[in-house]
């Protein structure tokens, strides 16, 4: 065993000396089944899909409940939360923001910020364009509300706080079951598909939308069909590859938190010629 660990942890470490940020790519992270405990990582929406070839991007520690959701603007990452006065009153009403995905999986260095008004209901979502810098946030109804009617829209991180939107408007063409989940990357907007009852449902697929704009009118570019068994009130994110945090052992290639066989197989599979 120590033999192998010294072999891929000296494999690895040349490896992360030879990668730059041109080796980064979109990176589709998932949570496992709440209280959210961990957080997978694929190097494409088809490999996420059908739950192929991903690896440990992070435990979370302490876990996340399922009233609470997570976000990235590819600068920060955030975990809209609540305090006792939102507790009580049944919806979010804070964001906490981490200086790096570490951060906010380990809940260290976390920046509060009260949301101005009334907050958002549990399960409601925040996608940030870190292209256009706007800060998109879906709503419904009311809380027993059983789809989400629409978003709103905010040109900053402050004005998402303060709840000083530039645009508010409704999902045209579609209805979007309250289970539903949203993210954003790069300009391009990602929303599930469910099939079954609130709070119970599972993915059928990934919806991606060119822009906002297509988002709002359902507009769909491509859907990606759902091979994996996900629940519903799973979480998803998007981003780049490098924010990503490194295994904290330079040899656990699949940050799984042990160094074996499975390890071993990642290096042996990757042995040969540089392409």
């Amino acid at each position: 065993m120590k033999l192998i660990q010294s072999l891929v942890a000296s494999a690895a470490l040349l490896s992360g000396l030879a990668a730059s940020s041109a080796n980064a790519y979109v990176a589709f992270l998932r949570t496992d089944l709440t209280p959210y405990a961990k957080l997978e990582s694929y190097a494409s929406l088809g490999e996420l899909a059908a739950n192929s070839n991903g690896a440990i991007a992070s435990n979370i520690t302490p876990s996340i409940p399922v009233t609470q959701s997570m976000f990235t603007d590819g600068t920060y990452f955030y975990k809209i939360a609540a305090n006792a006065q939102g507790d009580a009153g049944t919806y979010n009403n804070l964001f906490i923001r981490y200086q790096s995905l570490a951060d906010l999986c380990k809940d260290t260095n976390g920046e509060t910020f009260i949301m101005n008004g009334y907050g958002m209901y549990y399960d409601d979502e925040v996608m940030a364009d870190n292209l256009t810098g706007r800060y998109i946030r879906t709503t419904r109804y009311d809380a027993n509300s059983p789809v989400t009617i629409g978003a709103y829209v905010y040109s900053s991180f402050a004005n998402l706080v303060n709840n000083i939107s530039d645009y508010a408007g409704g999902f045209t063409n579609q209805t979007v079951a309250f289970d539903c989940q949203f993210w954003a990357w790069n300009g391009k907007y990602y929303r599930t598909n469910v099939s079954g009852p609130t709070g119970a449902s599972t993915v059928t697929g990934f919806n991606i939308y060119n822009s906002s704009e297509d988002l709002y009118n359902g507009v769909v570019a491509e859907t990606v069909a759902c091979t994996a068994t996900y629940a519903g009130t799973m979480r998803f994110m998007a981003l780049d590859s490098a924010l990503i945090p490194p295994p904290s052992c330079i040899a656990d290639l699949n940050n799984a938190g042990i160094v074996n066989g499975a390890d071993l197989g990642i290096l042996l599979g990757a042995w040969g010629l540089c392409p």
